[in-house]
């Protein structure tokens, strides 16, 4: 019951969250911003052995375009 009336409240006032907290995150679905390595982990690519060796011999940009393609 509380969170709707703040959830209106801000509403009507035209209020903006940054969602910087967990519960925020945790209500809208996004990403808990929690750890001590989250920025660090944020961009990495996952990928199997096999994966690896195929773009061991290319050069980073080569790489990112793949991944991006």
């Amino acid at each position: 019951q509380e969170t709707t009336k703040v959830l209106n409240e801000a509403a009507v006032n035209g209020k903006r969250d940054y969602l910087e907290g967990l519960k925020e995150n945790v209500l809208v679905g996004h990403k808990i911003p929690a750890g001590t390595g989250l920025k660090e982990y944020e961009n990495i690519i996952v990928g199997s052995r096999e994966d690896y060796e195929k773009l061991k011999g290319k050069e980073v940009v080569e790489i990112e375009e793949e991944v991006k393609g």
